[in-house]
Formats: C-alpha cells, structure tokens, sequence
C-alpha cells in the first residue's frame, strides 16, 4: 500500500446540496488545497504535549461524497446507496451527518419582539418564535424530524461501519470519524429536540466505542447560527429576510460569538474536527476555551470554580468583527433522563435491525416470485 493510499481521505457529507452541508464540501477542497490547512493546524493548546505549536501537514488527497436528498427518489437511494458505495470505495475515513429538517409552519412576531426586549442574545441563540407544526409522521409513522435527524443518520452509520473500519485498519493512528451536526438550541420544539438527543446518543456511541475499543470515533459539531435553507422558507417577503441579518449583525457586534454569516465559516468545526489529527481534539470540554478568554461564558464550570468533565460540542463561532474559530460547548446532562442516550440508541437499534429484516425478506420474497 503506498503512502498516498493511506492518506487520502474519503469524506461522505449528507446534505451535501446546499446550506451547511454545501459549505462544509466547499471548506473542505479549500482547506487542502493549502500545503498546511489552518484548519488542520491544533487549536485547543492546552490538550498539547508540550508548550510547542506543531504545524500540521497532512499532504493527503480528498474524495467528497455529496450525499444529496430528494424526494421522489428516496427511496431508490436507500436502497441502493450502501451498496454501491461499499462497492465503488475501498473505506470512508469520515462520515459527516450533516442533513435535517424542521416543520416550520410560521414566525410568531409577539414572540420575537418579547425575546428581543428581554434579551437579544437569547433571543438569537434560542429562538422561541419559530413555530414548528406538531405531530408530522413519516411514511413508515415514526415522527418525520426524528426519523430525518436521528435515526437516518443512525442507520446510515450502521450501514458504512464496515467501511468506517476499512479506513482504520489502512490507518490505525487516526481511526475513522463520525461527526454529528447538532445544534446550539435549547427549545422544547421537534427539531431542536432531536438535536438534544442526538447530543445524547453521541456521548453514548463514545462512551461505548471507548469502552469496546472501537475503530470509529465520535464528535458532535455545529455551525453555530447562520441563515440556510431550513427556514428560508419562513423568511417570506425578503425584506423578513434582510431584517433577520440586520438583526444577526446587531447580535454579533453586542456579544454574541455565535452568529455567522456564511456557510463557509459556520463550517469551520466540522472541517477542523475532520482535518485536525485526533491527539489534538480534547475529550472533554474543561477549560479548552482559555485561548479565546473573550468567548467564555461560565460554562462547564461547577459552584465551587472547579472544573466539570462534560462531553464537548465543537461549535463554530466568530469574533465581533467576523475571523471564525472552533468553540466548545459542553453536552449538560438531563438529570431527569440520565440513561436517555443508551434507550435511544437501543431504540434506533431495534429499528436498523427490523429495516434489515425487512430488506433481506423484500428480497427474498421477490427472488421466489411472491413480491
């Protein structure tokens, strides 16, 4: 095997068509098209051996699998996509979950000036005036936002473990990666609810793959807050669209690190969590944000100053005057829901094994004739 077989990365991005996902793509070929990827360069200082900077050259090629959805032809792609990646690829170094979906219905504009008076940064980080439409079931009657966010990516993971593992076994030292697009937050709506267990059923994988000394590991990822195509749709006549900007640039220039203002740079987590080599990725989020002193906010830490050991969320962020950088934001724990991560992942589980089950008996019913 020659060394630029071993090095070259085999990135699948769902979602790949547009917003976050077409950004990350796009990050991606920028990034290595550079002989020392800023990207790839390690960021959080204090998880480094010495006090010394390595410059990081990966001198590695790139494949991007843009896996795109469409509607009429679903179906079609999941049943043949597996396939035919496992067999046009030889392993997938990287696997990016990237794709979602919301059921916005409308914007409640009460709600929206309400938030803002109180407080606009709140208002910008954790919106309560999307209003999403409540009880939307997929064809096979599991909620449609679940199913989308979580269990596709789920069964998506499953489906390219072999793949996943092909790429460690070629490259034991920098084992193959699934990155988890999340979100920042916190409301009791569809989407913003599959994302916190999604944050969950993440920290479970890496706990498990931890524990079973798996060859995959697990990061969750976000971009932070930028305008995309999910609720573009609620940005209707253009002139709410160009309010909403004034309204994001006005939030960045008061404080928040948050708000971004291209797909590009809202993807500058997941492409340095993808390009970064794995010994520079901290395991926790305690104290990584001391470099960027202007970005913390109190959290992670415990009553008595001490320092909490919490599973990190890399989130992309920006300063006031827009130079992007890669935040952390630590996964707090349901107290209420402590073993919520494990029960859905054993719920996706018992799905996964039932979607096999009933592929290998479509097809064993259509090779005897009865299907």
């Amino acid at each position: 095997m020659t060394r630029e077989e071993r090095k070259r990365l085999i990135v699948l991005v769902t979602g790949a068509n547009g917003g976050i996902g077409f950004g990350t793509c796009h990050r991606l070929l920028v990034q290595l098209s550079q002989r020392r990827p800023p990207d790839a360069q390690p960021f959080f200082t204090s998880v480094l051996p010495s006090s010394e900077l390595p410059s990081v050259e990966p001198a590695c090629d790139l494949t991007i699998i843009m896996a795109c959805r469409s509607t009429q032809r679903a179906e079609e792609a999941r049943q043949k996509f597996s396939k035919e990646a496992s067999q046009k690829y030889p392993y997938i170094s990287h696997t990016i979950c990237n794709a979602g979906l919301a059921t916005f219905s409308h914007l409640h504009f009460l709600v929206f000036f309400k938030q803002c008076f109180e407080s606009p940064l709140k208002a910008v980080k954790h919106p309560m005036f999307n209003i999403q439409k409540v009880g939307v079931l997929s064809p096979d009657n599991l909620g449609m936002v679940w199913q989308c966010n979580i269990f596709g990516h789920y069964v998506l993971f499953r489906s390219l473990q072999p793949l996943l593992s092909a790429w460690t076994a070629r490259c034991p030292s920098e084992p193959a990666r699934v990155l988890w697009m999340s979100s920042l937050t916190k409301v009791a709506t569809s989407y913003q609810a599959s994302k916190a267990q999604l944050d969950l059923m993440v920290w479970e994988l890496s706990k498990q793959a931890k524990a079973n000394r798996s060859d995959v590991q697990h990061y969750i990822v976000t971009p932070g807050i930028t305008a995309t195509n999910v609720a573009a749709a609620l940005l209707r006549p253009y002139i709410l669209e160009l309010l909403m900007i004034a309204f994001f640039y006005f939030c960045r220039f008061i404080g928040s690190p948050h708000v971004l203002f291209s797909t590009y740079k809202a993807s500058v987590a997941a492409s340095h969590i993808t390009l970064t080599p794995s010994r520079y990725i901290p395991s926790t989020a305690a104290a990584h944000n001391a470099a960027r002193a202007k970005a913390q906010n109190g959290y992670g830490a415990t009553a008595n100053g001490s320092t909490q050991i919490v599973f990190p969320k890399f989130s992309a962020a920006n300063e006031r005057w827009g130079r992007e950088y890669v935040h952390i934001e630590p996964v707090t724990v349901w107290e209420q829901h402590p073993d919520e991560g494990a029960r859905a992942i054993e719920r996706c589980e018992r799905l996964y094994q039932a979607f096999l089950e009933k592929e290998k008996a479509g097809v064993n019913g259509t090779a005897n004739g009865h299907a």
